[in-house]
C-alpha cells in the first residue's frame, strides 16, 4: 500500500474519532438527557382532583384501607358509611389533639429551663392519644364484621394481625470473632 492511502486512512479515522469526541462532548455537558439531570418528576399538585388513596386524591384512615382492602361492595360501605364518618370524626379530633400537645411540648423544649415535668405530662398525653386512636381503629374494624361475606371476615382476621399485631423481633446476631471487619 502506497504511503498516501495510509495518510488517508489515518485522515479518516482521526476525523471519524472527532466527530465521536464531539458527540460525546454535546451529549454529556451541552444538552444532557433528562433523565441524567438527576431531577425527579414533578410530585401530583395537591388537592388535585383523584380518588381516596391514589395519588392527588385524599388519604385514606386505616379502617378505609381495611375496607378497601376487604373489597366491600356498594350495598355493604352505604350500611357501614356512618361507621366511617364517626371513626373519621373522632380520628381527626384526636389528631388535631395530638398536633396541639406536640406544639406544647415544642415550646417547652425550646425554653432555656427545661421543665421536665410538664415534657413528661405532655409525652404521657400524647401516648394516651395515640393509645386511644388504636383502641378506636380496633373497635371500628370488629363493628364491621356482622356485615361481611364469610371470605371476607376470613380476610379481616387476617388484617388485623398484619396490621395489628406487631412482627416478633428478629433472631439475634451470633457475636463476631476477632476484630471488625472493614466495610465493602
Amino acid at each position: 500500500m502506497s504511503s498516501r492511502v495510509i495518510q488517508a486512512l489515518l485522515g479518516l479515522s482521526l476525523l471519524m474519532n472527532a466527530f465521536i469526541l464531539a458527540g460525546f462532548v454535546y451529549r454529556s455537558w451541552i444538552d444532557p438527557p433528562s433523565e441524567w439531570q438527576g431531577l425527579p418528576p414533578p410530585p401530583p399538585p395537591r388537592g388535585a382532583p383523584g380518588h381516596p388513596g391514589q395519588p392527588g386524591g385524599p388519604r385514606l384512615n386505616p379502617v378505609e384501607m381495611v375496607a378497601q382492602d376487604l373489597d366491600l361492595d356498594g350495598e355493604q360501605r352505604k350500611l357501614m358509611q356512618t361507621l366511617f364518618d364517626q371513626y373519621a370524626k373522632a380520628r381527626r379530633d384526636r389528631l388535631q389533639d395530638i398536633q396541639r400537645f406536640r406544639e406544647q411540648m415544642s415550646a417547652e423544649l425550646r425554653k432555656t429551663s427545661l421543665d421536665m415535668a410538664k415534657v413528661d405530662a405532655l409525652i404521657d398525653q400524647v401516648s394516651r392519644l395515640r393509645a386511644e386512636q388504636q383502641k378506636e381503629t380496633l373497635r371500628t374494624l370488629t363493628q364491621l364484621d356482622p356485615a361481611l361475606r364469610p371470605d371476607q371476615r376470613e380476610r379481616l382476621q387476617r388484617l388485623l394481625v398484619e396490621r395489628i399485631v406487631p412482627p416478633p423481633p428478629p433472631p439475634p446476631r451470633p457475636p463476631a470473632e476477632g476484630p471488625p471487619r472493614p466495610p465493602r
